[in-house]
């Protein structure tokens, strides 16, 4: 068994509190993605549980050994981790074989278990390339392979497919954390993306200034976020101001179904929807809404309409077809509270 704990981590740099006191537990076997914006903590706490830099403060178990605490503290290479840091960092020296067995120099069936790891990543075939032979995504396999291959109790991943095209980084992240899960090696990925924390991870830890804000499985996470600042850090969102009537949040869209515990009449929301919740059509339905211009994005279209003094921008399969269209609201709306909120916004 292999769970990861954290306890009250806390680390500073200079006059930067990094990490202000974080919590976490990760299940045996679980693959875990770490989620946030750039300097929000991700890679230092990853650093701290691999052992590469000492916390200021707290605990970090693994398996139920503590490996940091007050007063105690046990070194990477005693602490049976995996780490795969950004772009693979292979030895551009050495063969893949040569890659993957460097951590096993010196053990008994050596060479077994190389080619036990190359027929798990696919790479059978590549044993004698060097690592400028080979494809990004060759590489980032390569790199995981390394790390399997001591048979590791936890594997770090520290946005390992950043440098990788869109497509490709998408492809191989599935394809990784679906080698992981096969494995059944209990995982943490870094990630600042949220289509891939949702596509891999059994949960999603949501971090923000040094701490975790929600931590809960992706579906969840992404219907109910804890705050508004997860609703905008897990993807688009649309925010309007809202007061609570009869169980529902009445909105310049009419009124929208809330989730979660119902609100004390009268009651001023902020209220949160997806952009996949709003609903156009040229008749029917819904609000009259005044259609000012569209954009074509690929795989469908942006189009903006105006409602009042409230411009959204909704997503269609079609152009619109005239200057006058109806909005309706599919499911329900997250509510947060309306103090010290701005004008109502919509981010599509």
């Amino acid at each position: 068994m292999t769970e990861i704990r954290l306890s009250a981590i806390e680390k500073t740099y200079g006059a930067q509190r990094v990490l202000t006191g974080v919590d976490l537990a990760v299940p045996d076997g679980a693959v875990v993605a770490l989620l946030g914006p750039s300097g929000c903590g991700k890679t230092t706490l990853l650093r701290l549980i691999a052992g590469f830099e000492r916390a200021d403060a707290g605990t970090i178990v693994l398996g139920g050994r503590t490996v940091e605490a007050p007063g105690s503290f046990v070194p990477p290479e005693r602490r049976r981790i995996g780490y795969v840091p950004q772009e693979g960092a292979l030895f551009p020296h050495l063969t893949v074989a040569g890659n993957i067995g460097f951590g096993l120099r010196g053990r008994d069936g050596r060479a077994e278990r190389v080619a036990e790891m190359l027929a798990l990543v696919g790479l059978a075939g590549h044993a004698g390339k060097f690592p400028h032979q080979l494809s990004g995504g060759q590489q980032q396999r390569v790199a995981l392979a390394r790390a399997l291959a001591p048979r590791p109790d936890v594997i770090l991943l520290d946005e390992p497919f950043n440098a990788l095209d869109l497509g490709l980084r998408r492809h191989m992240s599935e394809e990784v954390v679906g080698l992981l899960h096969r494995h059944g090696t209990t995982s943490l990925l870094v990630t600042h993306d949220p289509a891939e924390a949702f596509a891999t991870a059994d949960i999603v830890a949501v971090m923000s200034g040094g701490d975790i804000i929600q931590c809960a499985p992706p579906v969840e996470v992404y219907t109910h976020p804890a705050s508004a600042e997860v609703a905008t850090l897990t993807g688009a969102a649309i925010f309007l101001d809202a007061t609570a009537r009869g169980g529902h949040a009445e909105t310049a869209l009419g009124a929208v179904a809330l989730s979660g515990s119902r609100q004390p009449e009268g009651t001023r929301l902020r209220l949160m929807l997806r952009p996949e919740q709003l609903r156009l059509a040229a008749t029917g339905a819904g609000r009259e809404a005044a259609v000012t211009g569209s954009r074509f994005k690929g795989d469908h279209w942006l189009v903006t309409v105006t409602i009042g003094g409230l411009a959204l921008d909704i997503r269609a399969q079609d152009p619109p077809d005239g200057t006058v269209a109806f909005v309706t609201v599919a499911g329900s709306g997250t509510a947060f509270p309306a103090a010290g909120t701005a004008a109502p916004h919509a981010a599509a």
